[in-house]
C-alpha cells in the first residue's frame, strides 16, 4: 500500500510543478486535501507568495527525479568477509613499551 501512496505523491508532485498545486483550488477531495497537507509538512512544496501559487522545493524535485523511491527506503550492502577485518582499516598500533 505504501508504494501506492507513493506513487500518488509523485504524481501530484508533477501537477504542482506543472500548474502550481495538486489539484483546482475547488477540489476538496480528502485523498487530495491529504497529499497536498502531507507534500507541505514533508517540505517537497511550498507556498510562493511572489507567484500565487505552490512551487517545488529542492525536496520535491530530487524526489520527483529519484522516482518512487522513498527518502527512508533500506537499501542492501554487501558483507564484509568473515575471514578478517574490512579492507582498509589498519588495526591500532601497539605499545612497544610492553
Amino acid at each position: 500500500m505504501t508504494d501506492v501512496l507513493e506513487k500518488r505523491l509523485i504524481e501530484a508532485l508533477k501537477t504542482v510543478d506543472a500548474h502550481g498545486d495538486v489539484a483546482p483550488a475547488h477540489v476538496h477531495d480528502p485523498m487530495t486535501m491529504l497529499l497536498r497537507e502531507n507534500a507541505i509538512q514533508t517540505n517537497l512544496m511550498r507556498w510562493d507568495e511572489d507567484r500565487g501559487r505552490y512551487v517545488l522545493t529542492g525536496a520535491g524535485r530530487r524526489r520527483l527525479s529519484g522516482g518512487a523511491r522513498a527518502p527512508g527506503a533500506v537499501v542492501a550492502f554487501r558483507r564484509r568477509s568473515a575471514a578478517g577485518a574490512a579492507p582498509g582499516r589498519n588495526p591500532s598500533p601497539k605499545s612497544s613499551s610492553d
